[in-house]
């Protein structure tokens, strides 16, 4: 991993963290990714409050000129509420949205885009961000539909971004949850999914290589986190919460996360070569408090060997932690793995002879002034300065206060390498 200009190498000298550059995407309207006027206006017919907010940040890595490639989520969307007020599917206002990477770089305050390229299929066509099949959540194309619209098999909520040397992409999802490998284009090369997600009738190859037991992910927290090597050999896939029933006494307070080694000397033919977990922190150290199913895995950057940098974050704050799984137990072919045993709060993981990852604590967002607590992108800079963005959700749902998309760079109070 070469350091990227002109940032610096060494860390602060009093070893704190600093910002030292933060910029904010300009209101873009949507038709500047390539959707029509008409397209948009439905959109905002639709419920979208704001259709300049794009979320260009769920996954960040940056390119070998000193310029940064984002992605965005599967688009605008929030809970569609059923007549009782209780969330029964989710709410896309402009349903043919496709994932949509977008290059840019940092200009003072401003982050200037310099393209923004869909995901397309292997027919050229762009994918969407809808779910794939029944038993995925429900989509609706607006509050007032009682009719879900139709599943797409073709849909990913894209998440992390990697690069390989040679300009192709790997990126994470959700919905399934899997893996997809991408052209510089965006093209979708490959999708890489659990045992018993067939996805037949995809408009891509698909490999059901993934163990099954990810099929268990909670609704909408699959895999959010991807690194790579530099070699472009190893992929890292982390998912973003612990799997089981985060309402059941058994995993509600579940701290435990499985990460997933690949082998993709051949990205269109990977491997699983190890899996490994991790344990998060407890939501009591975090000041907003809640629930431990808050708590959420955002990103990871690979490091070296067996260290990936990882963003977790809850309510309030965010957090990077050092992942080292030099020592970490490969539980990938144990009896274990295809149950929730690790999940489950009663497992006593040193009885059972399994190592977590070690960890050490390297940033806190709130040392460095960040208020944004909804951090998902992030990549290494140079050994000691790293580059954060947010996902601002196209101004709905979450997103309440209409804050635009935003990249920090920061740099640490210690080295990373």
């Amino acid at each position: 991993m070469q350091d990227t200009a002109p940032y610096p190498s060494l860390p602060t000298a009093d070893g704190q963290v600093r910002v030292i550059a933060e910029a904010s995407l300009p209101p873009t309207d949507l038709t500047a990714l390539g959707y029509s006027a008409a397209q948009v206006a439905r959109a905002k017919a639709n419920g979208l409050p704001n259709t300049a907010l794009p979320a260009i940040g769920s996954g960040l890595l940056v390119l070998p000129n000193g310029e940064f490639l984002g992605i965005t989520d599967r688009g605008p969307n929030e809970d569609h509420l059923n007549t009782a007020g209780k969330a029964d599917g989710k709410v896309f206002p402009l349903p043919e949205f496709a994932p949509t990477l977008t290059r840019f770089r940092v200009d003072g305050k401003t982050i200037v885009p310099l393209g923004f390229t869909r995901l397309t299929d292997g027919q050229g066509q762009g994918i969407t961000g809808l779910t794939n099949m029944l038993g995925d959540e429900l989509p609706f194309e607006n509050q007032a539909s009682a009719t879900p619209l139709a599943f797409d098999v073709n849909g990913m909520d894209t998440e992390g971004l990697a690069r390989f040397p040679d300009g192709r992409l790997i990126t994470v999802e959700e919905t399934s949850p899997s893996i997809a490998i991408l052209s510089e284009g965006g093209q979708v090369l490959m999708r890489y999914t659990p045992v018993s997600k067939l996805l037949r009738g995809a408009a891509y190859p698909v490999k059901n290589i993934l163990p099954d037991v990810y099929a268990q992910r909670r609704s909408n927290r699959g895999f959010e986190n991807v690194s790579l090597s530099s070699d472009g050999k190893t992929a890292w896939v982390t998912l973003q919460s612990p799997m089981g029933d985060a309402k059941a006494d058994a995993y509600k307070n579940s701290r435990i996360l499985r990460t997933l080694k690949l082998d993709v000397t051949n990205p269109l033919d990977a491997r699983v070569v190890g899996e490994y977990l991790t344990r998060g922190s407890a939501i009591g150290d975090y000041p907003a408090g809640g629930k431990q199913a808050d708590l959420k895995f955002s990103d990871t950057a690979w490091i070296a060997g067996d260290k990936l940098l990882t963003l977790e974050r809850a309510a309030g704050l965010v957090q990077l932690f050092v992942d080292d799984f030099s020592a970490a137990t490969n539980v990938l072919n144990l009896p274990d793995e295809s149950k929730l045993t690790y999940e489950n709060t009663d497992a006593d993981l040193g009885a059972l002879g399994i190592q977590t990852s070690t960890r050490k604590l390297v940033f806190k967002s709130t040392d460095a002034g960040i208020t944004d607590d909804k951090l998902e992108g992030l990549a290494i800079l140079t050994p000691s300065t790293i580059a954060l963005t947010n996902d601002n959700d196209f101004g709905i749902g979450d997103n309440k206060t209409g804050a635009p998309s935003k990249i920090w760079v920061v740099q640490l109070g210690q080295r990373l390498r």
